[in-house]
């Protein structure tokens, strides 16, 4: 009997939420990293690219809140970004102790070349799932983001 075929028991550690979480999300990673990996992204860059490219240049703390991060991490994806001319820092604050980024003129064009790619492995796995259940597990996500807030 495999675990997911075992009776819940919240209390105990192969029923943790974080364990659980981190499983499949790192489950999750696999299948868009692969989708990802002709166009030369990562599916957390492509992340990082997504919330640019949609919401527009942003401080990093706006950017680590959107994104649930911590900044030091985000800095550090965002320095492999920029190492590549997919994203730079934008002159919009006033502070100039705030650094505020945006995705470059590259960087959208790698965005719109990914996003097909990025859309295809998201209809896999919702087409595997069920657009029903997807919805379950999506509000789920957000109780316990409350929860854990």
């Amino acid at each position: 009997m495999t675990d997911w075929e075992q009776p819940l028991d919240a209390l105990q550690p192969g029923d943790c939420v974080s364990y659980r979480l981190r499983r499949a999300a790192r489950v999750a990673a696999k299948v868009f990293d692969a989708a990802l990996k002709p166009v030369g992204l990562r599916n957390t860059q492509f992340t990082l690219l997504a919330a640019l490219a949609s919401e527009g240049a942003m401080s990093i703390g706006e950017l680590a809140a959107l994104l649930a991060t911590d900044a030091t991490t985000l800095n550090r994806n965002l320095e492999v970004l920029a190492q590549r001319g997919l994203v730079g820092d934008v002159d919009e604050d006033e502070d100039l102790r705030v650094r505020v980024v945006g995705v470059t003129k590259e960087g959208r064009a790698l965005y719109r070349k990914a996003l097909p790619r990025w859309r295809k492995a998201q209809q896999q796995v919702l087409g595997d799932l069920g657009l029903g259940a997807w919805g379950l597990v999506r509000q789920g996500l957000r109780e316990i983001e409350r929860a854990c807030a």
